[in-house]
């Protein structure tokens, strides 16, 4: 395993040129990123839950149960991820995972039951998880060395771009058209997505020089590889169902759909913030610690929101964008400098999956701690509380002591 003998410090004067001769790879993943399915279908989901229960009869349960059971399927899907891109290169999988979003989501603009609904997100998940995050890291991470914490923290801005402009522009296609049209606008997107995949990204041979079957051997049986697995899982259990539930939430105080679309861009713009200031610190600082902070600030938010209500909604959006900025950064760098570079496509594939699992169960419990106790305060709450697991978790992996530029 890598101890941190990978230099992170990225502010040598080596540092520029692999930005000089990789910009348009991080570029284009970025893009990629933005318009893949956790661009697009993560961030935009809740604001289709209320016209789905008008519409369909589609219960806060079942949202989260439906929203699960994509998670699921994408992380069941993720083992054949790593080895596809491995042999095929991240182009191919990239575009053919934008494709396929793309056809996911005509097919929920005709939704007509909560059936029909959680199957359609279901095969979603299947057939798009080359549009996760993957192929596009992987790429990145072989480009770059030096400065690689800001590569993927420039790549995974895509993400928060997307959930800072396109939310608010979706809920403006709902309030005026419909929901369906809302599902069309978002297929328009992901074909949109086609293009970076094609044009910035690595086809096979860039890729095929190691053996990453051997590689991840070594890597999944080790301590490191699962203690690190078990803290990303926690912290997506305990915060990340915020995600698709902090719309209806906010719906549900009263507040219209197109100030809450709003407020949900606000997540997007702390992504941003959070992935680039992520990413530079984890090339200078331990990044395992930047793990610990934002769940001790997620979970703050969660208090202040369970406590302050709809008034503190935007200190909660920040605090959320804050978590998940974080966390969706430190899976690719700690992936990156723990582990060889030849098993990054399935180690990372393997982190991610668990990760989603665990994003998904999220917004199930909360959903039916709503239902139950009547409101979000005592999931808000729960949420806070079960942050400080991971938080503790993150403090036992390793150091990675930068060398000196």
């Amino acid at each position: 395993m890598k101890t941190g003998e990978d230099d992170p410090a990225g502010a040598g004067p080596e540092a520029t040129p692999e930005f000089a001769r990789g910009w348009r790879i991080v570029l284009t993943s970025a893009l990629g990123v933005g318009l893949g399915v956790s661009g697009l279908l993560n961030y935009n989901v809740g604001l289709f839950a209320r016209d789905l229960a008008d519409e369909i009869g589609l219960s806060r349960t079942a949202f989260g149960a439906a929203f699960f059971g994509f998670t699921l399927a994408t992380a069941a899907a993720m083992p054949l991820v790593g080895r596809l891109i491995d042999r095929f290169g991240p182009r191919a999988m990239a575009a053919l995972g934008a494709l396929m979003l793309s056809l996911g989501f005509l097919a929920l603009s005709r939704v007509w039951s909560t059936t029909a609904y959680v199957a359609i997100l279901v095969l979603i998940g299947l057939l798009t998880a080359t549009s996760t995050p993957v192929p596009y890291t992987r790429a990145v991470s072989a480009a770059f060395e030096r400065s690689r914490g800001l590569a993927l923290g420039l790549t995974q801005v895509g993400i928060g771009l997307a959930a800072a402009v396109v939310p608010p522009l979706i809920a403006i296609v709902i309030a005026r058209y419909g929901w369906r049209e809302g599902f069309l606008a978002l297929a328009a997107l992901a074909a949109l997505g086609i293009l970076p995949a094609l044009l910035g990204l690595p086809g096979r041979a860039p890729l095929a020089a190691e053996a990453p079957s051997e590689s991840y051997s070594a890597v999944r049986t080790s301590p490191l590889f699962h203690l690190q697995y078990l803290a990303f899982c926690a912290m997506a259990f305990a915060f990340a169902g915020m995600l698709s539930h902090f719309v209806p939430m906010l719906r549900e105080a009263g507040m219209p759909v197109q100030q809450a679309g709003a407020l949900a861009g606000l997540i997007g713009v702390s992504v941003i913030v959070t992935r680039i200031l992520v990413g530079w610190l984890a090339d200078r600082i331990e990044p395992a610690r930047l793990g610990c902070a934002s769940c001790l600030l997620c979970a703050a938010g969660c208090a202040v929101l369970a406590f302050g209500g709809p008034a503190m909604a935007p200190i909660g959006a920040i605090a959320l964008g804050a978590a998940m900025g974080a966390e969706a950064d430190l899976i690719g760098i700690l992936t990156a400098r723990h582990f060889p570079l030849a098993a990054y496509s399935r180690a990372y594939a393997a982190q991610y999956g668990g990760f989603i699992v665990a994003a998904g169960l999220s917004p199930l419990w909360m959903g039916q701690l709503a239902d139950l106790s009547g409101g979000y305060k005592s999931a808000l709450i729960a949420a806070a509380g079960l942050l400080l697991i991971p938080a503790a978790l993150f403090l036992l992996l390793p150091r990675l002591t930068p060398r000196s530029s």
